[in-house]
């Protein structure tokens, strides 16, 4: 959406660096400008001026909607943008078809007809090498740890690490606990 040095092009060099670490490491996050349309515009008319026509979404519901919106709008986009002198016909034509591949990246490991999600991995060993961590603190002071992890609407990370780690009790969305779960606790 922003263009300009927003958009740098990709080398094996660099995608090589990448793929040791985990988290967002290309910078990007949700986009609230691109949820409008005059937002979509502007990034329908940066990739245009780039040349570029291939896009690989990796993200969620959101990226992955997001993508699609972006896709059923870009013979309109185009239109808008020649219309209004931004682009030129030849521009328009040599970007009339934009290719988008969506690869689903959440660590909530909740889309259907994957064995694991891109992100899921990386996010569960960085949980249980912090449970490692703080459990020798834990015992050596006799107390008890609560901690929370992240999945939004989804406990496959917290279930996942309870399992791995021992733990003694876990919530997760999909089971609500009981009204007097605080009692049974303690």
């Amino acid at each position: 959406v922003d263009g300009g040095d927003h958009i740098r092009e990709a080398s094996w060099e660099s995608v090589s660096m990448m793929l040791q670490l985990g988290g967002t490491v290309i910078g990007s996050a949700r986009c609230k400008d691109f949820r409008d349309r005059e937002g979509r515009l502007r990034a329908a008319h940066n990739l245009v001026k780039r040349g570029i026509t291939n896009l690989c979404v990796i993200g969620g519901d959101g990226s992955l909607t997001g993508a699609d919106t972006f896709r059923s709008e870009w013979s309109d986009l185009l239109s808008d943008l020649q219309k209004a002198g931004k682009i030129t016909e030849e521009e328009a034509t040599k970007s009339s078809y934009l290719n988008i591949v969506g690869l689903v990246g959440s660590i909530d490991n909740d889309f259907c007809g994957t064995d694991m999600t891109i992100g899921t991995d990386s996010a569960l060993h960085r949980i249980i090498e912090i449970v490692d961590a703080i459990t020798t603190t834990a015992q050596s002071h006799q107390r008890t740890f609560v901690l929370e992890v992240m999945g939004r609407h989804c406990g496959y990370l917290a279930l996942v690490t309870s399992l791995s780690c021992g733990a003694d009790w876990v919530f997760i969305p999909e089971c609500p606990p009981d009204d007097d779960w605080e009692e049974h606790l303690c």
